[in-house]
């Protein structure tokens, strides 16, 4: 039967479904020494030379974020 003379049920019930979940990933194992010094080198190569070019004072959208001291109580 070519797929032109099936109906949408023929082709949905020739379909494979699933019978069991995927196998779970494997475990995360943990870097090694060398791993771990090859990504911070390659972090630090990223962030060489690198500057914040936007303006570093306190933005207006930011001011409610301001640390307000609470003055003793009299």
């Amino acid at each position: 039967m070519s797929d032109q003379s099936q109906t949408a049920y023929d082709r949905l019930m020739a379909e494979t479904i699933p019978t069991r979940p995927d196998a779970p990933p494997p475990p995360i194992r943990p870097w090694t020494p060398e791993e771990q010094a090859q990504h911070w080198a390659d972090l630090q190569a990223a962030i060489s030379g690198w500057h914040w070019e936007d303006d570093t004072s306190l933005s207006a959208k930011r001011r409610h974020l301001r640390l307000i001291r609470q003055s003793e109580a009299a």
